[in-house]
């Protein structure tokens, strides 16, 4: 029970119990709480008086009944809880607006004064009513309070206004938020998913709302789809406009949805659907309905090691137009395996957004050089005991004919680091530049070593420079620490002029270590040099001298 209907019923009991004669008055009555916020409140729309209301809430607490009201209206208040004989109402107004009338509860005017700013009433009981004429557009404060020198106890608002906003679209409160999910209603106006994989239709759900907050159920919602996409009012295809299917029209509703299909799936396509309410624009969404699947293309192979399940691949879905969609994950074809790869595992499905890679079933090297997220198709596959190359398949099906589409993988499995070379990309460098140093390495049946084989750390060393960061022997360090196609690039800065040697040495394999040698030189001129080019300067200076005594002798 609220503390406004509690005073209501106590004062009520109290003024039954002294007509019926059960209490005395004594010289001394207690009087009742006056003058206390939500003392009153707006009176109810249905009251005549009311017609220019748009909004309002009434409110027990303090500066918290407000309304917002068309200019020129006459507004009623309402005094909702009884006062003691003797309490006073004091009211004052300020803004666009006057004080027109003001009545007890029984009708008469008896106790009361009123001016056009202000009325003062020494007689108030529940029911009294006032009445508020809106004189212009602007904010309208009734100040209440005992009397005209105390503290006013709760202020009323009105915001008055040129015309009401109600049942008008608010961009600022209304939700329209887009999903390929039927279920569930707007949340924010932030789009879950834009586009669709074939088969899929998408929702366009709503809260229509206008600037009071409160929901929009009349009016007319149409809308409108280009490129041929149907569009229905509802969760149902049933709503769709046999041939045209482009417009659908419907009452709001507080959730609202509209279902939108493409024209067709076998290719992708886009629309723009465009959403009004009594003719004007509220929203507009740009959807792509993405092509049917069919087509497999298979992107990187990553070989794997022998009896190790490190191998991976990359893999996207193409439509008939050759556009990359989305789609289901695919799986291997088990008869298309054997003794060199064993198995394929489906780590991620082709998708229209990236999606993380690192923490997935794939081994850490195979996440590093796929990156931290793919929006490709990711599989993982087994090596066998035996080394070498070996074709499997995988298959996936169509997500609206239901095809079973197929590719070709060329499967590698190889062995672990058996022998390697080292080499620079120069045979002479100043110093400050940069030398490229490759290592090859090859298992021990001369195929180039697994992708998942890494470089350890400390194992290489540069004469005359440095290699740009550490070899740690992770994968966090760089890409660069894993052998890819049985080839790792690193980078070194040379600082020191002279001759020099890289050299790698890589623990268990059957090459101890590689080197290379190559020349660093700091551009300083050497003695030699010098007397050189006095030597050719001399030799010209002579030859210029004999050519000027012949020519004298003519």
């Amino acid at each position: 029970m609220s503390i406004k209907t509690l005073r209501k019923r106590i004062a009520l009991v109290a003024v039954s119990a002294l007509s019926a004669g059960l209490m005395s008055v004594v010289a001394a009555p207690v009087a009742f709480s006056a003058e206390a916020a939500g003392d009153i409140d707006f009176s109810t729309p249905s009251d005549i008086l009311n017609v220019g209301i748009c909004t309002y809430t009434n409110s027990n607490t303090i500066n918290s009944t407000v309304a917002v009201a068309r200019s020129g209206s006459s507004i009623r208040l309402v005094r909702t809880t009884l006062g003691a004989a003797g309490d006073n109402t004091y009211l004052s107004i300020s803004g666009p607006a006057i004080f027109t009338a003001h009545s007890v509860a029984d009708g008469s005017t008896a106790g009361a004064t009123m001016t056009p700013t202000t009325i003062t009433d020494g007689t108030a009981v529940a029911g009294d009513l006032t009445t508020v004429l809106l004189t212009g557009v602007g904010t309208v404060s009734i100040s209440y309070a005992a009397d005209a020198t105390s503290n006013p106890v709760d202020t009323i608002t009105i915001s008055s206004v040129a015309s009401c906003a109600n049942g008008a679209w608010s961009a600022t409160y209304s939700l329209v938020q887009m999903s390929t999910t039927a279920a569930g209603n707007a949340t924010s106006n932030v789009d879950v998913n834009t586009s669709a994989t074939a088969g899929t239709p998408m929702y366009i759900k709503l809260q229509p709302k206008d600037a009071y907050q409160t929901a929009i159920t009349t009016g007319t919602l149409m809308a409108s789809a280009t490129n041929g996409a149907k569009v229905a009012w509802g969760a149902a295809a049933a709503g769709f406009i046999a041939g045209a299917g482009s417009v659908a029209t419907a009452t709001p509703t507080a959730n609202h949805q509209l279902r939108v299909d493409p024209a067709q799936y076998a290719t992708t396509s886009t629309t723009v659907v465009t959403i009004t309410l009594n003719g004007s624009p509220v929203a507009t969404k740009t959807i792509t309905f993405h092509g049917e699947q069919a087509k497999i293309v298979i992107g990187t192979v990553y070989a794997g090691k022998t009896s190790s399940s490190d191998g991976a691949f990359t893999y996207t879905f193409q439509d008939t137009a050759g556009n990359t969609v989305p789609g289901s994950a695919a799986a291997v074809v088990a008869s298309s395996t054997g003794t060199t790869i064993t198995t394929a595992t489906s780590i991620l499905a082709p998708a229209t957004s990236s999606t993380t890679l690192i923490g997935t079933a794939l081994t850490d090297v195979m996440e590093y050089k796929l990156g931290a997220s793919s929006s490709a198709g990711v599989m993982s596959y087994t090596c066998g005991s035996s080394a070498g190359t070996a074709d499997f398949t995988i298959a996936a099906v169509s997500t609206v004919d239901g095809n079973t589409i197929t590719a070709t993988v060329p499967g590698k499995c190889y062995g672990g680091i058996a022998t390697y070379t080292v080499a620079t990309d120069k045979a002479s460098y100043a110093v400050g530049e940069v030398a490229v140093i490759t290592i090859e390495a090859k298992d021990s049946k001369g195929n180039p070593v697994a992708d998942s084989s890494k470089m350890q750390a400390g194992s290489v060393s540069v004469g005359g420079g440095a290699l740009t960061y550490t070899l740690l022997g992770t994968d966090a360090a760089g890409l660069t620490e894993s052998f890819t196609g049985g080839k790792v690039t690193l980078r070194a800065q040379m600082t020191t002029a002279g001759k020099f040697n890289a050299v790698v040495s890589l623990a268990g394999a059957a090459t101890s270590s590689a080197s290379t040698g190559y020349a660093v030189t700091d551009g300083a001129v050497s003695n030699a040099e010098v007397l050189a080019a006095i030597v050719k300067l001399i030799a010209s200076i002579n030859n210029q001298i004999k050519a000027l005594q012949k020519s004298l002798k003519r």
